[in-house]
Parts: structure tokens; C-alpha cells; sequence
């Protein structure tokens, strides 16, 4: 075994023990270091024409100065041979012809880092529509927009990238200030916003899929993906910090472009998490164990009519969980939440009488309303845009729905379950949704609405609606008042897997 070799089996040892010790906490764990990915193949796929300008030679150079070896490819190279040439990591760039390279990398089982914006749509990493799901900005034909690209929004501060890079919740400056060509893309619901053009998710200059997340056209990444707003000749204008400049903090703020592209290629090269498994004796124990000892505040409408019984029950089940649980009203004071471990907001309260409490508790909180998102800062403020329900009588324009889309697989919070329509309830019911910020850790959609957003959680330290910072973690869940003696064994299995996430986490 060379030396290559036994750094990657401790490198792999070492994140396979962090998962299993602690698996809420793997998403966080810090990258691997250059020197832990010595060694590393790298497969650099760029155009034939040489007189095109480019940066592919300087791309290359930093690769190899930090270790990875690099070999180099052209797209009619790759169209011309059946066989994909091996490697760790292919990284393509902006210079290659989409239509040489067509669907060739989207099976790839090794991970893809591109900046081809116009070959997004063959990976899977957005959707087919020019100007709506993927765009190139150039200053011809776009002079003013060209300059307002060269400012990003960090959308996304608590992924390994964005903290690897020292990103935050401001603007930076993408590249140096000269009009430059840059791509932006809107991923599907599997993928994750880090940086974002003119402040929103819809324009998004760096974004990721997890191996087993759901890419924007169904599929299912075999590997990491990654998508970086370079093009063609301006790797060589990413921002950068040096000398005196860098004892300023506000400067080391600023000039992130060359840290980000740095992050995103280790967090492409390194293990990806462990595949979670379907075991629903497995998720219980592991539950039972983080639930023993720990004190539970269930917030329910203490008179209610429907729901009466659902509450019951779930008190109960989170009992014999091993929850001390104790059990408020709407309308007690939030003072309720001291001491405890965890909130769990039922639907049979009131958005109009339980107000603005609990929105900044410093303990994780689970509520199974999508209709208090907004006053929660789990998503924006507009009903029905930004949060809303399938099937509510007189409320929804969409059917009751028994079925939720599982879109990543890989976290905890999906317990296990593959991809695609799981059934949620035994019979169709109200399902609840709402739109977060991309901080958030999306698990499920509704089906065929892949903006509304079934379940998901945010970290603690992440960014919520109206610029909320997370004191701790924070989850939705689409249960209504009734739905929870109807749930199937894997809706229940995802109620379980999202508590036990929101009660593993630290706090800020």
C-alpha cells in the first residue's frame, strides 16, 4: 500500500467513525486537507481549439501545486472514445463544447466539478430553459449585469464549503472588478445554494448535490457535484487577500472567490457521507438514546376539536420514545421553553394565538404547521408563495396528497428511504410546505411541486427568513391536525429521523 493510499484509508476511517459516532454532526465536519488529498487524479476536460483565450493552463497549474495529479482531456477527445478515462475527480471546463460532451459525464461515479454553464443542463444540474434555468452573463451582450455578477451573496454559511471559505451572509466580491463572463444556474430541490447573483436562489453562482441527491431533472447524483460561476479566462481574477490587506477582516470578507473555488475542489475530492440504510430498529435505538433524559415542550391547542386525538398520540409516541414530555398550551407564555431540550409545535395551534413565540428560543425546535413558516422565519411572508398546504378545503388549489418526495437521500432526516414518492399517510390528507433560504437542509417535496419544500432543517448558525439567525436547530414537518395516527411506518420513520436530527445538533 503506498503512502497515497494509506492517507485516503485514514481519511476514510476517520469520516466513517465521525458518522456513525455522531451522523448529525458529519455534515459539518471540517474538509480534508491538501495534504490528505496528495495524490488525488484529477481529469481536466477542456475545448480543442487552442486559440480560444483561456485560464485552463492556470487551473491546472494550481491543482498541481497542491498536490493532485492532473491530466488533461479535450472534449473531442471524450466524444470520440466509448470509455471515460479514470479518475477522482473530473473537472470541466467552460472552454469544451456541451454538445461534444452531451449526457457523457451525467452517470459519472466519481465527482464533477464544472463551470460549463451551457452544459448544466446535460448533468442534470438544472433544468433545460435558457435565461430561466441556467444563463451566461458577457459583458457584449450584457454590459451592466456583467458588473453586478462580480458581487455575490453568501446564501449559504453553514455547509463544509461555505465555512472552509470563511463565507458569510453579506456580499463579496466574486472577481476582480473588470467586466467578466460568469454562469449562473437554479438547481432542483436536491441541490444547495452557497452563493447567489442580484439576491436570489434563482441565480445561483455556486451550488452542490450531495451523492444520492435528486438533481434537477429526477435523476440521482451517483457522486459530488459542484457548479462555479467561472468561464472561460478569468480563474486567473478570483478574488484574493494578501500582504498587509489581510489583517483587515472586512477585506479578508470580501475576497473570498479564490478560497471558495479552493473549498468547492476539496469538497468534491473528499468521502462523501455514508449511505444511510432503511432500518427502522436502528433509527429507534439510536432515538430512544438521544431522547432519554432530554425534557420536551409540546405546544398544542390544549381545546382542540380536530387534532385532539392526533396530539394525544404523538405525546405518547415521543413518550415511549423516552422524552420527559411536557405538555403546554398556545396561549402559555414562551417562558415554557426554559429548561427544556426541544419544542414541538403542533398543528392544532393557532398562528393567531400562539404569535411570535418560540421564533428565537435558544433550544431546537420541530413544528408541524407549514402555516407559521413566516412568523417561525422559516420561509418568507407571502401565503400560498412562500408557504401554504395541499388539500385544505377552501384554503388550496391542489388535492389532498398521501406522498412526499424524498430529494436527499444522503442526510439522516430522511431516514434511510430511497429516493423519490414515499407514501407519508395511508390516505391522502393535508400536507403542508414552505419555501426556506438556502441554508436549509431540504429533505422532501410534494409531489410534483419540487418549490414546495415537505420537509427540511436548518442548521444552527444559518440564516432564516428576514435575516433570523438560527440559535439552534430548526425543522418543518408537513403534518395536519389529524394526520398522525394515518402515518405509514415511513412516515413515521421520517417524523423520528427529523426530531432525532433537531436534538443532535449544538448550539450556536
Amino acid at each position: 500500500m503506498n503512502r497515497r493510499e494509506r492517507l485516503m484509508n485514514r481519511l476514510a476511517v476517520t469520516m466513517l467513525i465521525l458518522a456513525i459516532a455522531a451522523p448529525a454532526a458529519f455534515a459539518a465536519a471540517p474538509l480534508p486537507s491538501w495534504h490528505e488529498l496528495a495524490g488525488r487524479r484529477v481529469l481536466l476536460v477542456t475545448g480543442s481549439d487552442a486559440s480560444v483565450p483561456s485560464d485552463d493552463a492556470l487551473v491546472r497549474a494550481y491543482l498541481e501545486a497542491r498536490g493532485v495529479r492532473v491530466a488533461t482531456t479535450t472534449d473531442a477527445a471524450i466524444a470520440a472514445t466509448q470509455a471515460l478515462p479514470s479518475a477522482d475527480l473530473v473537472v470541466i471546463s467552460s472552454t469544451a463544447d456541451p454538445a461534444r460532451l452531451g449526457r457523457r459525464f451525467a452517470a459519472a461515479k466519481v465527482p464533477v466539478f464544472t463551470w460549463n454553464t451551457m452544459d448544466y443542463p446535460h448533468l442534470g444540474l438544472t433544468g433545460p430553459r435558457l435565461h430561466h434555468d441556467y444563463d451566461v452573463v458577457e459583458p457584449t451582450q450584457h454590459f451592466a449585469e456583467s458588473f453586478a455578477v462580480l458581487y455575490g451573496y453568501g446564501a449559504n454559511v453553514t455547509s463544509s464549503i461555505s465555512r472552509a471559505a470563511g463565507l458569510k451572509p453579506q456580499l463579496f466580491g466574486t472577481l476582480y472588478l473588470e467586466p467578466a463572463t460568469v454562469g449562473w444556474g437554479r438547481p432542483g430541490p436536491g441541490g444547495r445554494v452557497l452563493v447567489d447573483f442580484n439576491g436570489t436562489p434563482d441565480e445561483a453562482g455556486v451550488f452542490t448535490y450531495e451523492r444520492g441527491a435528486t438533481l434537477a431533472d429526477g435523476r440521482v447524483a451517483p457522486a459530488r457535484r459542484v457548479a462555479f460561476y467561472l468561464s472561460d479566462a478569468n480563474f486567473h481574477l478570483l478574488t484574493a487577500v494578501h500582504g498587509p490587506a489581510a489583517r483587515d477582516p472586512n477585506l479578508r470578507d470580501w475576497y473570498r472567490g479564490l478560497a471558495l473555488f479552493d473549498a468547492s475542489i476539496r469538497w468534491a475530492l473528499a468521502p462523501p457521507p455514508p449511505r444511510p440504510i432503511w432500518d427502522p430498529r436502528a433509527l429507534r435505538r439510536r432515538f430512544a438514546a438521544a431522547a432519554r433524559g432530554k425534557k420536551l415542550l409540546f405546544v398544542e391547542r390544549i381545546d382542540a376539536g380536530e387534532g385532539r386525538e392526533a396530539d394525544r398520540l404523538i405525546v405518547a409516541h415521543l413518550r415511549a420514545v423516552g422524552f420527559d414530555v411536557v405538555v403546554a398550551d398556545q396561549m402559555d407564555p414562551e417562558s415554557r421553553a426554559k429548561g427544556m431540550d426541544l419544542v414541538m409545535i403542533s398543528s392544532t395551534c393557532s398562528k393567531y394565538k400562539l404569535a411570535n413565540k418560540y421564533a428565537d428560543v435558544p433550544v431546537p425546535v420541530v413544528s408541524l404547521e407549514g402555516l407559521m413558516a413566516d412568523s417561525l422565519h422559516l420561509a418568507g411572508r407571502d401565503r400560498y408563495v412562500d408557504y401554504g398546504e395541499h388539500g385544505e378545503e377552501k384554503e388550496s388549489g391542489d388535492p389532498p396528497t398521501r406522498y412526499v418526495d424524498i430529494v436527499a437521500s444522503w442526510n439522516e432526516m430522511a431516514a434511510g428511504l430511497p429516493p423519490g414518492p414515499v407514501a407519508f399517510t395511508v390516505h391522502p390528507s393535508v400536507l403542508k410546505w414552505a419555501r426556506p433560504l438556502p441554508d436549509a437542509v431540504v429533505i422532501a417535496t410534494l409531489p410534483g411541486s419540487p418549490d414546495e419544500r415537505a420537509i427540511f432543517g436548518y442548521p444552527a448558525g444559518s440564516t432564516m427568513a428576514d435575516g433570523f439567525v438560527a440559535p439552534a436547530r430548526r425543522v418543518l414537518l408537513p403534518l395536519d391536525n389529524p394526520s398522525f395516527e394515518d402515518m405509514t411506518p415511513q412516515g413515521k420513520a421520517l417524523f423520528d429521523a427529523a426530531t432525532l436530527w433537531a436534538i443532535s445538533g449544538t448550539r450556536r
